[in-house]
């Protein structure tokens, strides 16, 4: 479970931090907002962040993350029409 804080790793670098997070009960897990930044200064819009694998440290446990630009439940607003 998260809680926002959580340190947010691409392809092993720290980019950012859970800045918020709940169970998710439609989708059966843990959601989270971050916010990332590239170290190298690089643009950050979607190829830059499609092109690497995510984790989050939770007390200390690295988990594997999906990320996604789009809501995770209902992305094409077809439930709420």
């Amino acid at each position: 479970m998260m809680w926002g804080g959580e340190l947010i790793l691409r392809d092993g670098v720290a980019v950012g931090q859970v800045t918020s997070a709940a169970w998710g009960e439609t989708t059966g897990s843990c959601v989270g907002l971050a916010y990332v930044r590239s170290s190298d200064q690089a643009p950050v819009d979607a190829k830059w962040i499609g092109a690497s694998e995510y984790q989050v440290n939770v007390g200390g446990t690295l988990y594997p993350i999906a990320v996604s630009l789009k809501a995770i439940y209902d992305p094409a607003n077809a439930r709420i029409r």
